[in-house]
């Protein structure tokens, strides 16, 4: 067993404090917590778990044999999740006599008593467990330690997060800045060649030529400008609506009608899947189309040739649930978590063009929450397509009911 410090405890745990907070990664954050907490216990192990969803990830450990680093367990299988789930700190002087250890995992280890510390409050984001060969009824002393040492090492891992975020935001806005640069390059670039070439030529076909160029690439500029006004008045929460009673089946049957062509031109099946009979709701019917056509849009070009899209809509309690599903080059779990964030693109996007400046899923959620609604999407990693969800408030007349009607939009 190491010997403790000879300094104060106090002393011992400020200085822990303060080498948390200087550390440059959460990996540095669990590597110091368990090194620094045996040596201020005295103990013979400890181990720092971290919470991911429903299991617990045994990432650090420092001790006198080995324990679970890099294993993970189910939340409900240990001792770690058991602390979590609860918010609670627990000390066991010996765990063969306690029913919510799992004497299994136990058994081969030198572990007789135990100490474990919930990492963070409400919800708690890991544990540290602090282990001993022997009998050890642990002390107040000992468990108000370790309780303001983990609040510390949740505390820099928060932090660290943050920080994370920030930059990560900040990648987004220069990734953005760069897109915007070349797109308007691409718009300029034949501009200026059209305005020479129609300087220097005598014919009047020529004129017509690079007139014909010129105006097609100021609708595309305007465009692009417009798109950049909706994203930056839907962010900022500026934008005004005027909410009208309408059938959302309506807007996703036009919606699917008019991107038809884009799909065609991609080679991609486009299909409208039986809508219920009745979804009305109150809603701004410019943006509810702009939100439909924004997802119909992403699947079309996200889509390879000889894919599949199919728009569904069902009522789901007092809530109309629209779902754009393809096969396309789908999102990894890792881009996931961000797609709704400004500025945020796939890596496995396809092309670069005026939807992929980072705007358009975010627009998507705005409206959505515009109407009371909500936007989400999920896929099962790259090359295993997309399920963008829309979910609108329904009026309170249909409520709960859910009739199909025709499959008046099919599309082949």
């Amino acid at each position: 067993m190491e010997h403790a410090n000879t300094l104060p405890r106090d002393l011992q745990i400020v200085a822990i404090v303060q080498r948390l907070a200087v550390c440059a990664d959460a990996a540095q954050v669990c590597h110091a917590l368990a090194e620094c907490t045996r040596k201020l216990i005295g103990a013979d192990g400890v181990t720092v778990v971290m919470r991911d969803h429903e299991r617990c990830r045994y990432v650090e450990e420092n001790a006198i044999g080995e324990l679970w680093k890099g294993q993970d367990f189910a939340i409900g299988e240990c001792i770690s999740g058991w602390a979590m789930l609860h918010d609670e700190q627990l000390a066991i002087l010996d765990i063969r006599q306690d029913p919510r250890i799992p004497q299994s995992l136990y058994a081969a280890t030198f572990v007789h008593s135990l100490a474990m510390t919930p990492i963070g409050h409400d919800p708690a984001i890991g544990a540290m467990g602090v282990y001993w060969s022997h009998e050890h009824a642990a002390t107040d002393d000992e468990l108000a330690s370790l309780r303001a040492i983990a609040d510390s090492a949740a505390l820099a891992l928060v932090n660290l997060r943050l920080v994370e975020e920030l930059r990560a935001a900040n990648a987004r806005k220069e990734q953005f800045l760069a897109s915007l640069a070349h797109e308007l390059g691409a718009l300029l670039g034949p501009l200026r060649t059209s305005l020479h070439l129609q300087g220097n030529a005598s014919d009047l076909d020529a004129h017509r030529r690079a007139r014909d160029i010129m105006t097609r690439q100021v609708a595309r500029q305007a465009r692009l400008v417009d798109h950049l006004l909706e994203g930056s008045v839907l962010l900022t929460g500026l934008a005004s609506s005027t909410c009208v009673p309408l059938d959302l089946g309506e807007e996703i049957t036009e919606a699917v009608r008019a991107h038809d062509a884009a799909a065609q031109a991609a080679e991609v099946r486009l299909a409208l899947a039986p809508l219920p009979d009745r979804m009305p709701m109150l809603g701004d019917p410019a943006r509810i189309r702009q939100a439909l056509a924004q997802l119909l849009d992403n699947s079309v070009r996200c889509t390879p040739p000889g894919g599949r899209i199919e728009v569904s809509a069902a009522i789901v309690g007092a809530n109309a649930v629209v779902h754009v599903v393809d096969t396309g080059i789908g999102i990894s779990p890792r881009t996931l978590p961000h797609v709704f964030e400004p500025f945020s693109r796939p890596a496995e996007e396809p092309e670069r063009s005026l939807a992929g400046l980072g705007l358009g899923l975010s627009m998507v959620s705005a409206i959505a929450a515009m109407h009371g609604g909500s936007a989400t999407l999920s896929s099962d990693g790259p090359g295993q397509g997309a399920i963008a969800t829309l979910e609108f408030p329904l009026r309170e007349s249909v409520r709960g009911q859910a009739h199909p009607r025709s499959a008046r939009g099919t599309l082949h």
